[in-house]
């Protein structure tokens, strides 16, 4: 996923209550972080990618007045502890008072975590509960340069845009990867400290996750079989972003060159087998025990 996110038309009805961009901290990334929360918070052009700016909610936004807005910072140690969250000073609310508050002046209301990495263990606890069961109408932006840092359970819950990929690596020790294979792997794993030997096993396990999506309308049995293994959320991570690549072609009116199982679906029902692919993620990353195999048949009882 790419900063093209941003510029395509989108009902507010259908976008995600949690988002996470992955980016660096710059003045490029938070413009269209700004932008994107402009436009959830405006009230006016509803079905467009832009904001008014003329409205009530966007110009108090440009005043970093907007009550429906809260932005969490790093404090003065650079760490963000659950004080931030809680709003235990007089520096803001508090995510939870936002979020259970009634609008003020626009339809939603917007949280803005910034450097998402330097949550600590109890914040991002914190915020854990939140994400479990998100209030209405609310949305909990993060933005993050280092997302492995934070816990699975967590980015499990979270809808994650790429928007640094000029500076996304592409090779690996002179080896160029696949751009989808490169972002499974920023999001993930800490490429300054990956071995070769874990690339290459890495590497093997997304051909080979992608073959078997290729082949899938000739053997699904072939999924449910191998996935089946220590590698599945890595193997969900490849299919998830399969169809965030399908959802953008459709929105762009673009042809993609995605695997054939994401393409035989219609919008609405990629949004829900997108989902799905999220729910079964979380089901892993909290441990809870269940049959890997009968949730994947599941899953795949979508692609008809």
């Amino acid at each position: 996923m790419k900063a093209d996110f941003f510029k395509k038309d989108f009902n507010l009805h259908n976008i995600s209550h949690a988002y996470l961009f992955e980016c660096k901290d710059s003045n490029e990334s938070h413009k269209l972080t700004d932008n994107f929360i402009k436009k959830i918070l405006c009230t006016s052009n509803k079905e467009k990618s832009i904001f008014c700016d003329e409205c009530k909610s966007c110009k108090s936004f440009n005043g970093n007045s907007n009550p429906d807005f809260l932005e969490i910072l790093p404090d003065d140690k650079d760490k963000i502890g659950i004080g931030s969250l809680r709003g235990d000073t007089d520096k803001n609310r508090g995510i939870i008072n936002v979020l259970n508050e009634t609008s003020l002046i626009s339809n939603a209301k917007v949280i803005k975590i910034n450097c998402a990495e330097k949550l600590n263990e109890e914040a991002q606890n914190y915020l854990l509960k939140i994400l479990e069961e998100p209030p209405k109408n609310s949305h909990i932006i993060m933005l993050s340069s280092r997302p492995f840092k934070l816990k699975k359970t967590i980015l499990s819950r979270l809808i994650r845009i790429n928007i640094q990929h000029k500076e996304l690596k592409n090779k690996f020790n002179g080896i160029k990867i696949d751009p989808l294979f490169s972002e499974i792997l920023y999001k993930e794993y800490d490429l300054d400290s990956m071995s070769e030997k874990e690339f290459n096993f890495l590497s093997d396990l997304f051909i080979n996750t992608i073959e078997s999506l290729d082949n899938y309308n000739f053997s699904k049995e072939t999924i449910l079989d191998t996935w089946n293994d220590d590698y599945l959320n890595f193997r969900l991570n490849v299919l998830k972003l399969n169809v965030f690549q399908t959802i953008l072609g459709e929105f762009n009116k673009a042809n993609n060159k995605n695997s054939v199982i994401t393409s035989l679906l219609g919008e609405e029902r990629l949004f829900l087998f997108l989902e799905e692919i999220i729910s079964f993620q979380a089901l892993l990353a909290n441990k809870v025990p269940i049959n890997k195999k009968l949730q994947l048949d599941v899953i795949f009882d979508f692609i008809k």
